[in-house]
């Protein structure tokens, strides 16, 4: 197939991970609200236990993290039940997480680690407030499977934190205890350039930048209306949400801190479930209760024991959606239901994470980036996850992190476009005439040569780390 194409295709979609939070605080309430946005929409609702000892997944040589959950807590999860996407424990402690592709975590420090969703899990089990959050910062490593995500977490002093993993060091932007806070998809300081700036933004909700903007919109006029109430924090969401894209939002949270409660709905379910934390014992066994249902609205006493079939059933269709075998998700399962400490595993001998460093030494130019894991989806135009950049250069060194990569062959498909029509041109003698690279060393002469053999390798951890050459 054509290059010419497939960049044209990749372009229009714009391919975004999108997801919306804030924080809504004053001196009588906090409320934490969420947009979860995805392709996935299948969930459970999880109560966790307290005084129950863990360990996590092994990925790679070192030493996986061990604890003993101090306090129960209810979770949102699609990846078993020790790896939520967010969640509050009884002490009040809310964690959720957002997608952020300018993410490094700190890979290859010397410490006891955790994956990107274990972490939620961990600081749930572990801490009643923000400060001892922010305390214990330090103390794990995050080796990630999968996501490039980022972190807002509150309690019910009314502290709020975003937590960002930038350039492998963790970067905390807190706020106290009577100012609000909001998130998306880009980093803290990136967004508030846009509080009251929406100069070259484009003006709908799968733009990161637009759902911030209309945020803190928001915020302004409910502290000048003096209006915070989950009622409030609905219509925020609703107000940002995604409704038609592939990504759109599948679920809505509202987290009442101060009274324990959790409400939320879901894009196919769309009666308001609730959950308060006062009223569940966190002493007896893991139950669980189905996200998309509207039979029943007040969950308290409606939750269902959980069993390790479920947690497979669950995982297995939510990690496959993302590219993980089976295989791999049957010993996950295992590991979470059983919490053995394990010395290899399927994710540490067959997955590897990239790290492709492209040097830059031209300013103002058209740049494309994108990689792709089968001759099938080179012809459908399908990147893997977080495998897709466009934007305008700059002098340096562009490096691109991509995490939980399967053994095999990718191709890349690099592009400096100084024409600005969306392809790579050649002259009359069948020789390129901008500036491309491939992860094979094979020159192309025509657009038709452009095809997923001539344009791939072979990958493992052994060769992940690479600097890429301009043809």
């Amino acid at each position: 197939m054509k290059l010419t194409k497939l960049l044209l295709l990749l372009l229009l979609p714009q391919i975004v991970y999108p997801c919306s939070s804030f924080v809504l605080k004053n001196e009588r309430s906090i409320f934490l609200g969420k947009n979860f946005d995805w392709t996935f929409d299948k969930g459970h609702l999880i109560k966790n236990l307290r005084y129950v000892t863990k360990v996590a997944y092994y990925t790679h040589n070192g030493q996986p993290a061990t604890w003993t959950s101090k306090y129960g807590s209810v979770t949102f999860n699609q990846n078993g039940k020790e790896m939520p996407y967010g969640g509050m424990n009884e002490k009040g402690l809310v964690v959720e997480m957002l997608w952020l592709e300018d993410t490094k975590f700190n890979i290859n420090d010397d410490k006891s680690y955790v994956n990107e969703l274990e972490w939620i899990q961990y600081q749930l089990d572990n801490f009643q407030t923000v400060s001892e959050v922010t305390a214990a910062i330090d103390q794990l490593k995050i080796y990630p499977i999968k996501g490039k995500i980022h972190y807002l977490i509150a309690d019910e002093t009314g502290k709020s934190i975003i937590v960002e993993y930038l350039d492998g060091k963790p970067v905390i932007f807190e706020k106290d205890d009577n100012t609000c806070q909001a998130i998306t998809n880009k980093t803290v300081v990136h967004s508030t350039k846009y509080i009251d700036n929406l100069n070259g933004i484009p003006k709908r909700n799968t733009s990161e930048t637009f759902r911030y903007h209309q945020l803190e919109k928001q915020i302004k006029k409910l502290q000048k209306e003096n209006d915070f109430s989950e009622k409030a924090a609905f219509q925020m969401l609703a107000h940002v949400a995604i409704k038609k894209e592939s990504f759109k939002t599948v679920w809505s949270i509202v987290y009442d801190i101060r009274n324990r409660s959790i409400t939320f709905f879901t894009h196919s379910n769309q009666k308001k479930k609730t959950i308060n934390l006062q009223n569940l014992n966190f002493s007896d066994e893991v139950t669980y209760f189905d996200l998309n249902q509207d039979s029943e609205i007040s969950l308290d006493k409606k939750l269902k024991p959980y069993s390790p079939i479920e947690n497979l059933s669950m995982m297995t269709a939510s990690l496959t959606h993302l590219g993980f075998d089976e295989v791999l998700c049957r010993q996950l399962s295992e590991h979470q239901t059983q919490s053995s400490l394990l010395s290899e595993s399927e994710f540490s001998r067959n997955y590897f994470h990239f790290n492709i460093s492209v040097a830059m030494n031209e300013v103002g130019k058209l740049l494309f980036f994108a990689v792709i894991d089968s001759e099938q989806n080179f012809e459908e135009q399908k990147v893997v996850t977080g495998g897709f950049l466009t934007g305008t250069t700059v002098i340096g060194t562009m490096n691109r992190h991509i995490y939980g990569l399967r053994n095999g062959n990718y191709a890349l498909l690099v592009l400096l476009d100084e024409n600005r029509n969306k392809q790579l041109d050649f002259n009359g003698q069948g020789n390129p005439i901008e500036k491309y690279a491939t992860f094979n060393s094979k020159r192309l002469t025509s657009q038709d040569q452009v095809t997923f053999d001539n344009t791939s390798g072979y990958f493992s951890s052994r060769n992940a780390t690479l600097q890429v050459e301009w043809k």
